[in-house]
């Protein structure tokens, strides 16, 4: 149930609402809390929601909304004005810029809105008409930051979780695949994610071929291979230099692989958009940490761990790392260390609590 302290009536009025959010699939999956407070609060409004096309996927099928608006990543001037043309069309009474970068901001206050409410950024700023400060005197999970953008609204949400739905047709779908790898119910289900694009949030391969190996010979896991658009090579090669043959998802969209993960008992891997969809289904998740800093996109429930190597250079929030170090936060941090992260996870993986005493412990 929504936690929401809300006044009687909007303090303002706003039969038509946008969102604006671009970028990533994580950042667009971290906005659906939003949602879920403007609908609360906004019961009978229309409600959109511009965004780009890759992340827009993660929308679909969301109760929340009235319409999904997509903005090609790379729109052309012609583009970006029958944008601009269809945003004016709909006569918006309010926008919520969560983004706030500079073609969002220039849509919003173009966009013919009243109300147009935003994070301080100078000198961005003058093009909204409701301003939330920017900076919190303590770091705060990106859930919570956006929700706090709501306050000017009268709205105080306190619901961190993500929504991705998905229909039963997609929940068959994972039975049959399950049933076909011979998973059942009474395994101890392990989800991997092991891929990101980004250098510095990456482990390297062959840490998570031996930690599959490890999750497998020492807890009796079935492990399971995360994978998306263009990381099927890489994750085949993690695949093939484990001793315990894990298995690779087929090639789902998201809301398959969220059906999945709905059915895992624990989420491990690097911090992009399927850990958001983990937590969005309520598992536990463990999530190897590099250079980011974890309290941002970290869920603060205790069922939501890190691990990291603890070097003093982190966070150091950066994409690259050169000589000297050549990424030693993540170099370092060995599968042993993870693996003993796994097992701290007992108290909200039942079945990691039940492991049998008889498992081979192979060093």
């Amino acid at each position: 149930m929504e936690h929401l302290v809300a006044e009687p009536e909007p303090r303002i009025p706003a039969e038509r609402i946008l969102v604006i959010q671009f970028r990533q699939i994580g950042d667009v999956l971290l906005s659906t809390p939003v949602l879920r407070a403007l609908r609360c609060y906004y019961p009978q409004s229309h409600i959109a929601f511009l965004t780009e096309p890759s992340p827009g996927r993660v929308l679909q099928g969301n109760p929340l909304l009235d319409e999904v608006i997509i903005r090609p990543r790379h729109a052309t001037w012609r583009q970006q004005w029958q944008l601009l043309r269809y945003i004016r069309r709909q006569r918006f009474d309010l926008v919520v810029d969560l983004i706030g970068n500079p073609r969002s901001a220039v849509l919003t206050r173009l966009s013919g809105a009243r109300h147009r409410l935003a994070f301080a950024r100078f000198p961005r700023s003058f093009l909204y008409t409701m301003l939330v400060t920017h900076h919190h005197p303590v770091q705060e999970y990106t859930v919570a930051k956006r929700l706090r953008l709501l306050e000017p609204l009268g709205i105080r949400a306190t619901e961190l979780t993500p929504i991705l739905p998905y229909t039963r047709c997609e929940q068959d779908e994972v039975a049959t695949f399950l049933h076909t790898q011979a998973i059942t119910s009474e395994d101890l289900l392990i989800c991997i994610d092991p891929t990101h694009h980004v250098p510095t949030r990456q482990w390297p391969e062959a840490h998570f071929s031996a930690l599959v190996d490890m999750l497998s010979e020492r807890l009796g896991a079935r492990v399971l291979l995360l994978w998306g658009p263009g990381e099927e090579a890489q994750v085949r090669a993690i695949a093939a230099a484990a001793r315990s043959h894990p298995g690779l998802i087929p090639a789902w969209d998201l809301h398959t692989l969220a059906a999945l993960l709905a059915q895992a008992d624990l989420f491990i891997g690097c911090n992009s958009a399927p850990l958001h969809i983990a937590v969005s289904q309520g598992i536990p998740t463990l999530t190897i940490m590099g250079a980011t800093l974890s309290v941002n996109w970290i869920s603060p429930e205790p069922q939501h761990r890190t691990v990291l190597a603890g070097l003093p250079c982190q966070p150091c929030e950066k994409n690259v790392c050169g000589p000297p170090l050549n990424i030693a936060c993540l170099r370092t941090l060995t599968a042993e260390k993870v693996f003993a992260a796994v097992q701290a996870c007992a108290p909200w993986v039942p079945k990691l609590r039940h492991v049998p005493t008889n498992m081979p412990d192979q060093q």
